[in-house]
């Protein structure tokens, strides 16, 4: 069983490294950006979590605000190592783009369904995720146009034992389709992927401390862009 779980893993990350890599030679432009949160989750009984929390993202070489958020999710385990889950998360964006600039209201929810098993000291893990998103108080005649995708993303943690610290690696592929597409994989337009290198710490009493490196690729867009983000979050447990 675990051979068959470790086949699966290798399997699904060399196929998103694969596919990430055939658009590397598009890149045209560079950023830095700075992404931090802070948050607090509860979990009710075994199978039930809930979590909220609270996000900056900074650009342009972390010195203009590109967004921030609220995020409500909820988790709930179906079954032994599948879960289930949705999310839902106001945006307050900063577009410094084309002849109308400024901040904007924007909704999106999103649908979970994710596997995660051990092997060895190594947890894998896999998501994946229907997500929804427009501007609130645009309709669609005036310009707002309901942004869908789907995205995959595999990882891998590792627990060092009687240790505080847990390394993370994980990639991600975002698929976008239209709104008069139908749910068909050919109608799949790959947009971007990202690689994220992490560390988390926990602290007894305290709470989650992680900080990430990440490697984000944007494909699709009429200017391309290579993003290398640095992240911080807190996430505090109630229970």
């Amino acid at each position: 069983m675990n051979d068959y779980k470790y086949r699966i893993s290798t399997f699904l990350i060399c196929l998103i490294l694969g596919s990430s890599s055939l658009y590397s030679q598009e890149i045209a432009t560079k950023d830095f950006e700075l992404w931090s949160s802070i948050g607090v989750d509860y979990t009710v009984g075994e199978k039930f979590k809930i979590s909220l929390n609270q996000h900056l993202r900074l650009k342009d070489n972390a010195k203009t605000t590109d967004a921030y958020f609220t995020d409500l999710s909820l988790e709930h385990e179906l079954f032994k190592d599948f879960e289930i889950g949705v999310g839902f998360r106001h945006i307050t964006k900063n577009d410094t783009k084309g002849n109308k600039q400024g901040f904007e209201d924007h909704f999106r929810y999103n649908v979970d369904l994710s596997y995660k098993y051990d092997i060895n000291r190594f947890t894998a893990s896999h998501r994946i995720r229907y997500q929804n998103k427009n501007q609130l108080g645009v309709d669609e005649a005036a310009g707002d146009l309901t942004s869908q995708g789907v995205r995959i993303k595999s990882g891998l943690k590792y627990d060092f034992k009687n240790s505080p610290f847990t390394p993370s690696f994980s990639v991600e592929i975002f698929n976008k389709f239209n709104k008069n597409d139908t749910f068909k994989i050919s109608t799949y337009k790959t947009s971007k992927y990202r690689l994220t290198y992490g560390l988390t710490y926990k602290w007894e009493q305290v709470g989650k401390f992680r900080v990430f490196y990440r490697r984000e690729n944007n494909i699709i867009e009429k200017q391309p862009k290579n993003v290398n983000i640095l992240g911080l979050n807190y996430v505090y447990s109630i229970n």
